[in-house]
């Protein structure tokens, strides 16, 4: 029998939770917030854990609650388990209403929120009762919020690296290399080399990856401006801080009345990103689940 089999006479369930929501706000008063427990619950249901099993999961030399490798895998098989129990009370939920009680979606940003925002109206117009739970991430951040809380489906335009998903392409999001009308990347005609580029701020949400093969990889990165959502960084470019990448959607008018132009280098100012919403399977997701997949491809198609 392997380590997730033999948990489960070792570690309770409400044990899992308390181990998921340590790890998960890295806080043992943020997590009895989170579990609406006291502290002492929380510090006794860890103890606990620890005494049954003869293991040491988190490192207390340093100032944040750090789990040991040792905790890492536990971890893993304990998120496993709160996994089963969270497939098997929707299934109960489900057969007894005909709609699980809860979806829980994580949602790369730069991805237009509109189809889905319709697909949870025809949710609200029809009255189904399922809550839907959408966290908002950027590129390898979906995957660990998707992990964290144990969603039920991610759209990202990142292939998830430590999970195996089923996936399905949805339409893809043009973006433009872009500055304000005055900044000097755009004020001339010119075509910018590769260390004038250099010269000027670039502005990204929170980095980038290497696997989304943008051309401005090349940059230094020790010299980009980091924001936390696309709607602060086209704020920041209008005002002139610098330049960057910015969706076709989220700046039409602005393009159109030349407020924005592309920026003309001898790298390529035009990229395409490819979301894919991604999923466990058609086996754990409910009715809800699966109705929401179905329609967001039908208007991605």
């Amino acid at each position: 029998m392997g380590l997730s089999g033999k948990l489960t006479n070792l570690i309770t369930l409400e044990e899992a939770r308390t181990l998921d929501a340590i790890a998960k706000w890295k806080s043992f008063s943020l997590a009895a917030k989170d579990l609406r427990k006291g502290h002492s619950a929380v510090v006794y249901s860890l103890r606990s854990i620890e005494r049954k099993t003869g293991l040491t999961l988190f490192d207390r030399t340093g100032y944040r609650t750090k789990l040991t490798p040792t905790g890492i895998r536990l971890l893993h098989s304990c998120r496993l388990l709160l996994e089963r129990e969270r497939e098997l009370s929707c299934l109960c939920a489900e057969l007894a209403t005909g709609w699980e009680p809860e979806v829980r979606i994580v949602f790369e940003g730069i991805v237009p929120f509109s189809p889905v925002t319709q697909v949870l109206k025809n949710f609200i117009k029809h009255k189904i009762t399922t809550q839907f739970h959408v966290h908002a991430a950027f590129l390898s951040g979906v995957e660990d919020i998707f992990t964290q809380f144990n969603a039920d489906m991610m759209i990202s335009v990142l292939h998830p690296q430590k999970l195996a998903l089923q996936g399905v392409q949805l339409s893809p999001v043009r973006a433009f290399l872009v500055a304000h009308k005055h900044h000097p990347l755009v004020a001339s005609s010119q075509t910018h080399s590769l260390s004038e580029m250099r010269k000027h701020t670039f502005i990204t949400v929170r980095g980038s990856d290497s696997r989304l093969n943008l051309s401005t990889q090349v940059l230094d990165q020790d010299a980009a401006f980091h924001l936390n959502d696309f709607h602060s960084k086209k704020l920041a470019i209008i005002s002139g801080m610098g330049y960057g990448w910015l969706p076709k959607y989220l700046i039409k008018s602005e393009l159109r009345s030349g407020l924005l132009k592309l920026v003309q280098w001898e790298k390529p100012s035009q990229h395409d990103f490819r979301p894919h919403l991604y999923y466990r399977s058609d086996s754990s997701l409910g009715r809800a689940g699966r109705t929401f997949v179905e329609q967001l491809i039908k208007l991605s198609s």
